[in-house]
C-alpha cells in the first residue's frame, strides 16, 4: 500500500526561534486580567508557572490511578491554579511524544543505555511517550524535505513525523569512575522554542542506578520539565500522508487515542507571550474541519477519514474533540 506523502516544503530543515516576528499568528500581549481570563494576575509568580505542579500531578495520576491532589505542593498565593488545557482531567490520558536524540558515536555506550532505560521507565509517569534515537534517525533518513544529516537539523520535520512535540538532545561525556557529564538541551518542534542547555554530572555505575540515584532523579526532573514546557499548548497531532481519501495521523494508541475519536482541524492559531517575549500559550485557530479515527497502524500511527470541513494539511494542528 503506497503512501502519497503530502508536501512538507514549509519545513526549512533548520531549527527556528520562537521570536515575536516569527510565522506563527500572534495574539497581542495581554496586559490585563481580563485578557488572560483570570480575575487577578499574580506577576510575583506568573500563572503559566503556577500551572506546573498541578499539571504534573494530573499526569502522574493518570498513570498510577491516585488522587491527583494527594501530595501535591501547596498552591502559591491561595486559590486553585489554572491547569493548561493539555493536562485537564478530561484530556490527561493523551500523551505527547518526546524525542530523545543521542549522537551515533555515543548511543551505544553503557552510559547511554542506562540513561535511555531510565528515561523510558519514567516517561509514562510524566505523561509522555518516548521516541528513541534510532527511530528519529529512521524518520529523517532519505527524506528530501530536510537537508540536514541528523535529526537535530530537522526539528519541524520531526514534529510532522514521527510527531514529537519536543526534541531532547543529550551529549554524554563519560569520565573515570563511572561518572558522566550529561549536557541536555530541548527544542519545541512546533513553536521553534530553543531552551538553554543544562549540564549535569551523573554517577552511572550499575550499583548507583536504584531509586533515588543520580540518574533516576535527573530523569524524572528532565521529563517533568519537558512535560511542563510542552503544556503551553493543548495536545495536538498532525497528518503526514494520504491513502486514497483517508489520511495518516502521527499519533496512535501509545499517545492515548481511541478508535472513533474525533479530531478538529485548526490552522496556525495564535500565541500568547509573556512580558519578556517568551511564548507561554497557544490558542487554537478556528475549527476548519473534522476527521475521525478509523483504525490504528501499530502503536504510533492512526488512519483517519474526513467528517466535515476541509482536509487537513501537515501544517494544521489536530486537537481532540470531547
Amino acid at each position: 500500500m503506497a503512501l502519497s506523502v503530502l508536501a512538507v516544503s514549509f519545513v526549512s530543515g533548520c531549527a527556528t526561534n520562537g521570536s515575536p516576528s516569527g510565522d506563527e499568528g500572534q495574539m497581542p500581549l495581554a496586559d490585563s486580567e481580563a485578557a488572560f481570563g483570570y480575575e487577578q494576575t499574580e506577576w510575583g509568580k506568573p500563572f503559566w508557572e503556577r500551572w506546573m505542579d498541578e499539571a504534573r500531578a494530573q499526569g502522574r495520576a493518570s498513570v498510577v490511578g491516585q488522587n491527583p491532589t494527594a501530595g501535591a505542593p501547596a498552591q502559591v498565593g491561595g486559590g486553585s491554579a489554572a491547569m493548561p488545557v493539555a493536562m485537564r482531567p478530561d484530556l490527561d490520558g493523551l500523551r505527547p511524544k518526546l524525542g530523545v536524540y543521542i549522537a551515533a558515536d555515543q548511543r551505544d555506550s553503557l552510559s547511554a543505555y542506562r540513561l535511555m532505560n531510565t528515561l523510558d521507565r519514567y516517561a509514562a509517569a510524566n505523561g509522555l511517550t518516548l521516541v528513541k534515537p534510532n527511530e528519529l534517525d529512521e524518520s529523517v533518513g532519505g527524506s528530501d524535505a530536510c537537508g540536514a544529516a541528523t535529526p537535530m537539523g530537522c526539528p519541524e520535520l520531526l514534529g510532522i513525523f514521527p510527531g514529537i512535540r519536543a526534541l531532547l538532545v543529550l551529549d554524554i561525556n563519560s569520565t573515570s569512575g563511572g561518572v558522566a557529564q550529561v549536557r541536555a538541551r530541548m527544542v519545541d518542534t512546533d513553536f521553534g522554542i530553543e531552551y538553554d542547555a543544562v549540564s549535569t554530572e551523573l554517577a552511572l555505575r550499575a550499583k548507583t542506578l536504584g531509586d533515588g540515584s543520580d540518574v533516576t532523579v535527573w530523569s524524572d526532573h528532565v521529563l517533568g520539565t519537558a512535560a511542563d514546557r510542552i503544556s503551553i499548548a493543548p495536545w495536538f497531532a498532525h497528518s503526514f500522508a494520504l491513502n486514497g481519501e483517508d489520511m495518516y495521523i502521527n499519533a496512535g494508541r501509545s499517545s492515548g487515542l481511541e478508535a472513533d475519536s474525533t479530531l478538529a482541524v485548526h490552522g496556525e492559531g495564535s500565541v500568547v507571550r509573556s512580558p519578556a517575549g517568551r511564548i507561554i500559550a497557544w490558542e487554537p485557530g478556528p475549527e476548519e474541519g473534522r476527521i475521525r479515527i478509523k483504525q490504528f497502524v501499530g502503536q504510533n500511527v492512526a488512519v483517519a477519514e474526513q467528517v466535515s470541513g476541509r482536509m487537513p494539511t501537515p501544517k494544521d494542528r489536530l486537537t481532540l474533540v470531547e
